[in-house]
């Protein structure tokens, strides 16, 4: 992956709240940590047609995962996401437990 960092993924999350027709986004292992994260989340939320996430080999951290969890609520089309090797704990995870529950969508869950 890309090294991304907190500032090439704010700019990343700008780009994606114009983009109406992406499906899949691969970012793996692209260094997004917590901070990171709740930038990603502000364009992850306006993507209402994205099909796959793949965040895989980033350390989203309690946080992080809070912020994925809220932004999920936006992704109606999600059928896949992969999170393996994020660092996801306990508490994390009941916060993704919640995005996750509004997602009838979701066939494929990777942790």
């Amino acid at each position: 992956g890309n090294s991304l960092g907190t500032e090439g993924t704010r700019h990343l999350a700008t780009a994606l709240r114009g983009s109406h027709a992406l499906t899949d986004l691969a970012l793996q292992d692209c260094g997004i940590e917590s901070t990171a994260m709740s930038h990603l989340c502000e364009g992850l939320s306006t993507l209402s047609t994205l099909r796959v996430l793949n965040l895989s080999g980033n350390r989203l951290g309690t946080e992080g995962t809070r912020h994925l969890a809220t932004s999920l609520r936006g992704c109606h089309a999600l059928t896949d996401l992969v999170l393996d090797h994020c660092g996801i704990e306990s508490t994390a995870m009941s916060h993704l437990c919640e995005g996750l529950s509004t997602l009838s969508t979701l066939r494929v869950l990777n942790l």
